[in-house]
């Protein structure tokens, strides 16, 4: 009798995950949000892929030399896009229910606000990977283009920018539970990811000379050092000025190093989503 209670405790909690999880697809499709970020996606990668075809493909080859290289340059603002896509999809994740009246509705269904925000979850997950792996597309489709050949880490890349995007939409969630505004949950995350972060990041490696080690951004740039044939870890470019030789630091994360990085901000950014989640109140 009690193997009999676990495992219908067990459906009833995957039911109301694939319930959550339908919604929230529907959500997405039904408002066309899905489809202005793969066009917009799709605007960046064409983009770039147009810049570099007025280049030339002599110019390229002479530039990069390989495949390997050439894709470590492209690649660069896939973090960018998976951080707009994260922003989008899992800045008003769990603000959306305490900005208005709809959480009254929302909360007070038999299901638990931990299944709700895994289903979620989920479904973000499913559209962001869907409209980065645009990106990738035209990133294969030039390497090919221009080296004639796709680099085996490729695979690895794919691997590690879905850990990546695992770990922008747990903070993006947590950073949603703080908020009840979608608006300006949605801003916050946008601010912090794309100019705090990064802005944080070069301070510390340029005029400190400090590894920023614990910040997401810096871990999620394995993605794209995974394609270095000549990966330096720490290097300095020393700048002469009137009197004085101002030093420029830089760090690349180990690929080790990045994925433990991302994994950790998964695991305590999704925990601590589901505990705000859950125990935050409705006012109003």
């Amino acid at each position: 009798m009690v193997e009999s209670g676990i495992h219908s405790r067990d459906i009833g909690r995957i039911a109301e995950i694939s319930v959550s999880f339908k919604y929230q697809l529907k959500s997405y499709l039904r408002t066309k949000s899905f489809l202005a970020m793969a066009i917009l996606v799709a605007l960046i990668s064409i983009a770039v892929f147009v810049v570099e075809l007025h280049v030339g493909i002599n110019a390229i080859n002479a530039e990069y030399s390989n495949a390997s290289n050439y894709l470590y340059s492209f690649m660069q603002n896939i973090t960018f896009v998976v951080i707009i896509v994260a922003a989008f999809f899992g800045g008003k994740a769990i603000s959306t229910d305490f900005a208005s009246n709809y959480s009254y509705y929302i909360l007070v269904q038999p299901a638990r606000r931990s299944s709700i925000l895994i289903g979620r979850y989920l479904a973000a997950l499913l559209v962001s990977f869907s409209i980065i792996l645009i990106y990738y597309l035209f990133a294969a489709i030039a390497s090919f283009y221009f080296f004639s050949t796709l680099p085996s880490v490729f695979a690895s890349s794919i691997g590690l920018v879905a850990l990546f995007l695992l770990s922008i939409l747990s903070f993006a969630f947590f950073l949603s539970s703080l908020f009840n505004s979608p608006q300006t949950s949605i801003i916050a995350v946008v601010i912090l990811l794309i100019f705090v972060l990064p802005m944080l990041s070069s301070v510390l490696q340029s005029f400190l000379s400090v590894e920023p080690w614990f910040l997401v951004n810096y871990g999620g740039q394995v993605v794209y050092t995974v394609f270095s044939t000549h990966f330096i870890h720490f290097s300095q470019l020393k700048i002469p000025t009137k009197g004085a030789e101002f030093t420029i630091t830089t760090y690349e994360p180990y690929t080790l190093e990045g994925i433990e990085i991302m994994l950790v901000y998964l695991v305590i950014f999704f925990i601590a989503s589901i505990f705000m989640y859950k125990y935050k109140e409705v006012k109003g």
